[in-house]
């Protein structure tokens, strides 16, 4: 009984936060800090009244109210995917490495990237979801549609809280997405499902019918009148309506989407979401953006995203994938994007100015990063030894990519080379700013004249 009390206790406590945020003055402010991927001679188009391809670093929460009081952007989104902790009382962790000259590739190494302890309060966890699901609410569009990505742990609890929040009448379906990863139990059946809670804001959403393989009986031609049949090397079949049970592989060790990020999830699977509740040119956003998947799916289906995440792990991990999309594009798409934080954090939110951390050499004419030393990190035990081997070694070895803008205008970082760890790029004369990421999620950066 007490649960039943948590879920309405959440309920509440959801109505009143967001009824407080929405009448109370703004109070954050998010500005933009980098550019990645835009041409400078034609500016970038997040600047104007119309946010597309945003990246916030920062609380979800403060960052919607910024987006609904401050960028107008309320009923301007179209569809919202998120994937949210999954109330299982654990730590997640990003797999990584050091690379030092001397010492080579190191193991991979755990370090931080979200935490989903609730010390046992299903109440705390409900509330916090709640008061954002409103938020969110208000953010989608008259045919808009929310997916959550959720598991067995709380998926029962939060499709109450979606009932309340988005309506009965709303729901339009569970998905079980099915996969082979994971373990194995000798008191159960093998967990081997997610669940994704489908909802509309009201019964004028957009939806789009993907269809799929339905295999004949023993794979040979009906020849039914009217009915289209079609061959391929496993035998017969007609394409029917897709159906709510989806097997798609998980992100496997050796997946060129790969990035090493906790709970990253497939390509394949947002985009079959994205391609069922969205038309090219709708806006879409994830508010728990992680490794920044609906970000890199969006940007090959011609969608414009909107995403935020708290972690400095998933920032950098979004920032280097995103940018990759952008550079290896061939097809000409606008895949730029800006990176947004608190005005109040725009100094240096993650890092420091450190004159020693880059080396300018005119005869060799290369810009390159020397001496840095990471800000700060989360490792086991076991793991902060050979990081501490490592940096001791050699502190670029944590360095996992800097940027360098030629032209810096003193407020906006726009990137005109992204450069991969310790490597370095050609020197050209300029008001010169680096930005960089180490693979912890410490954020540095450094400014000169040339």
């Amino acid at each position: 009984m007490s649960k039943v009390y948590d879920v309405l206790n959440a309920i509440e406590n959801g109505r009143v936060l967001f009824e407080e945020i929405m009448n109370r003055e703004s109070s954050s402010h998010y500005e933009i800090q980098e550019i990645y991927g835009a041409d400078r001679s034609k500016g970038f188009h997040a600047d104007a009244d119309g946010p597309a391809n945003l990246l916030a670093s920062g609380d979800n929460l403060e960052f919607m109210e910024y987006l609904i009081k401050e960028k107008g952007m309320a009923g301007k989104i179209q569809l919202i995917y998120v994937d949210p902790p999954f109330f299982t009382n654990s730590k997640y962790q990003a797999s990584v490495r050091l690379e030092s000259s001397k010492l080579g590739k190191s193991p991979v190494i755990k370090t931080g990237a979200y935490d989903d302890k609730w010390e046992d309060s299903l109440e705390q966890y409900l509330s916090m979801l709640a008061v954002r699901f409103h938020m969110m609410r208000e953010l989608l569009s008259d045919t808009g549609c929310i997916w959550v990505h959720l598991d067995w742990h709380g998926s029962h609890y939060v499709k109450m809280l979606l009932d309340e929040i988005f309506g009965e009448g709303n729901f339009i379906n569970e998905i079980a997405w099915t996969y082979k990863s994971g373990g194995a139990s000798k008191r159960s059946f093998a967990r081997k499902h997610d669940t994704l809670l489908f909802y509309s804001k009201t019964n004028k959403y957009k939806f789009n019918i993907l269809k799929e393989k339905s295999y004949n009986r023993q794979l040979k031609p009906y020849r039914f009148k009217g009915v289209e049949e079609f061959q391929n090397e496993i035998g017969w079949f007609t394409l029917v309506n897709m159906k709510d049970v989806w097997n798609i592989d998980m992100v496997g060790r050796t997946s060129s989407e790969r990035t090493g990020y906790a709970t990253q999830k497939p390509e394949k699977l947002i985009k079959r979401i994205i391609n069922a509740c969205s038309d090219p040119g709708d806006i879409c956003a994830d508010f728990f953006s992680g490794s920044g998947t609906l970000g890199a799916v969006c940007s090959k289906e011609d969608r414009p995203w909107i995403m935020c995440d708290e972690g400095n792990v998933a920032t950098a991990s979004q920032i280097l994938r995103l940018s990759r999309e952008a550079e290896n594009d061939r097809a000409g798409r606008d895949m730029a994007f800006a990176v947004m934080r608190k005005a109040a954090q725009t100094e240096d939110p993650a890092g420091s100015y450190d004159d020693s951390s880059v080396i300018f050499s005119e005869e060799l004419g290369c810009l390159r990063v020397i001496n840095y030393k990471p800000d700060k990190f989360q490792l086991s035990e076991n793991d902060e030894e050979i990081a501490a081997r490592y940096i001791g070694e050699d502190g670029t070895s944590a360095i996992d990519f800097w940027s360098v803008d030629f032209d810096y205008d003193g407020r906006v970082h726009r990137s005109d080379e992204i450069v991969s760890k310790k490597d370095f790029c050609a020197l050209r004369e300029g008001n010169i700013h680096v930005t960089g990421y180490d693979v912890f999620g410490n954020r540095f950066q450094w400014q000169k004249k040339v």
